[in-house]
């Protein structure tokens, strides 16, 4: 997928995301930041994986939407259970935690982590090839000798 056209209003999205997030929080609307919280994060990752403005459609499907996926629901429970137990001591854990905690634990750190990783992993040529790689290190290579012979004059 070719991003070349779309950097700049994916960056002014992320900006009138993190400025509705905050306005959201000072109102205590925290569930609707959250799930905002995952479209911001979402375009970050989009532009952090793109390589000369180009997206890998698999990194699309996976892991980047699995994650997005995981994120949220981990958010929905943990706000059913919020609301569930809301001024009642729950009867029961999950995994030592307060039901509502447990999701944000489970699947949004843990479920999130893993997805991505397993990602990353299995399409790394997708993200960072050896020849990109290469690439990269011979740019900073350049830089640094044009850096070097600067200071030198």
């Amino acid at each position: 997928m070719d991003i070349q056209g779309k950097r700049t209003p994916i960056i002014i999205a992320i900006a009138l995301l993190w400025a509705a997030i905050t306005v959201l929080g000072w109102y205590e609307m925290y569930m609707p930041g959250l799930f905002l919280g995952v479209i911001l994060m979402f375009l970050h990752m989009v532009l952090g994986v793109s390589i000369k403005n180009k997206v890998s459609k698999k990194f699309l499907i996976y892991p980047l939407l699995p994650w997005a996926v995981i994120w949220a629901v981990s958010f929905y429970l943990s706000d059913i259970h919020s609301k569930m137990f809301a001024g009642v001591m729950p009867d029961f854990t999950i995994l030592g935690f307060h039901p509502s905690f447990s999701w944000t634990v489970i699947l949004y750190w843990i479920g999130g982590v893993l997805t991505l990783t397993l990602g990353f992993v299995a399409l790394k040529d997708e993200w960072l090839s050896e020849k990109d790689w290469e690439e990269f290190k011979g740019k900073v290579q350049k830089i640094d000798e044009r850096q070097k012979g600067g200071q030198q004059s």
